[in-house]
């Protein structure tokens, strides 16, 4: 399979993609024919997936970067190696991410569901600025979660949630952070030839959480098939990456594909600015 071609010469940078959405995502978009450069922190994983899409595209380049997220050293590294490559980035979907049953803190005292879901993409795309200014066009996906509604608030006082860490909440506070990120880096980019949306790609049958206790394993095999599949979920992530649909269209939250109204606190200026604030400390 060579790909329709669709989004033949487009650069597209994506996160987590050995997995669930992500793959569903890389496939999709290598069956149009795109340049694919994929971060994640598996090796292994990450060069059978290359495989897979270099079947699909022959004739696309796909590359590989391995990174933690949850590193900010090898973050850059990864985005230095990017860089080296002297290209533009017509598009930057975030969509790694984890979910812990148990609180685990990063090197820099944050805890990990933050460090990495929000932190490490928010570090991300400040480093390949550059890269996306470089593009004609460009677009910024955030992979999100409808999960941000069960968190009103950044807990500022606590990002290593010493005190009362419960898991589905701490993970949206994570996605609460992305939410807020996309907001305030949608309002820095809006005189720019760069465009910011978010989206929640609904309730998806895949490995989150599955490096957790076999217990979480077995609950996340034993619900597979009340949710969504990897490709349904894909979709809108796709749509927000090359539909002409939503060119210009910058600030927004998507589900299945439609703008979707969002709560007052994963919009608030004045905490998405203060979040900005405190992340660019914590990665500096």
């Amino acid at each position: 399979m060579s790909g329709n071609k669709e989004l033949t010469e487009k650069n597209i940078f994506i996160t987590g993609a050995t997995d669930g959405i992500g793959r569903a995502t890389a496939i999709s978009l290598a069956d149009q024919g795109a340049n694919l450069y994929i971060l994640c922190r598996n090796e292994k994983k990450g060069d059978a997936l290359i495989k897979v899409l270099r079947q699909i595209s022959t004739k696309a380049e796909i590359r590989l970067f391995v990174a933690d997220l949850g590193d900010s050293r090898q973050v850059g590294r990864a985005v230095h190696e990017f860089e080296n490559l002297d290209i533009p980035l017509h598009v930057l979907i975030n969509n790694a991410g984890i979910l812990n049953t148990s609180r685990i803190l990063l090197p820099n005292g944050v805890e990990q569901m933050f460090g990495v879901n929000h932190l490490g993409h928010f570090l991300l795309t400040q480093e390949l600025m550059p890269s996306l200014k470089r593009a004609n066009k460009a677009r910024i996906v955030i992979v999100a979660s409808g999960a941000y509604l069960m968190c009103k608030e950044i807990n500022f006082d606590d990002l290593a949630w010493e005190k009362n860490f419960k898991t589905f909440k701490t993970y949206a506070h994570s996605k609460l952070a992305n939410m807020l990120f996309m907001h305030e880096l949608a309002r820095r980019t809006e005189d720019t030839n760069i465009t910011v949306n978010a989206l929640h790609p609904g309730e998806i049958s895949s490995n989150l959480g599955a490096q957790n206790s076999a217990l979480t394993r077995m609950a996340i095999k034993l619900s597979s098939p009340f949710f969504k599949s990897p490709t349904d979920g894909a979709k809108t992530s796709v749509y927000l990456a090359s539909s002409d649909d939503v060119e210009g269209v910058t600030g927004k939250y998507f589900m299945n594909s439609k703008v979707k109204e969002v709560k007052p606190w994963a919009k608030d200026p004045s905490a998405a600015e203060r979040l900005w604030d405190v992340s660019s400390e914590l990665v500096s």
